[in-house]
């Protein structure tokens, strides 16, 4: 068994700071693993506007957790 955890994470209101303020989450590494359950492409929009990199995988309940 895995010792890795998950937190997940939703960013509340489109039109809010939350989709930002994940974004903002993603660009550090953790010792966890982040699940965020939004949009994709809100997320991809709103990190072209802060001129953040953003990489999006596709979310598996069946893997592993992993930082």
């Amino acid at each position: 068994m895995s010792s890795a955890q998950r937190v997940v994470i939703t960013p509340g209101e489109p039109a809010g700071i939350g989709p930002d303020l994940v974004v903002q989450l993603a660009q550090r590494a953790w010792p966890i693993e982040l699940v965020v359950c939004a949009d994709g492409a809100l997320l991809t929009e709103r990190a072209a506007m802060l001129g953040l990199p953003l990489s999006l995988l596709p979310y598996s309940p069946d893997v592993p957790a992993a930082p």
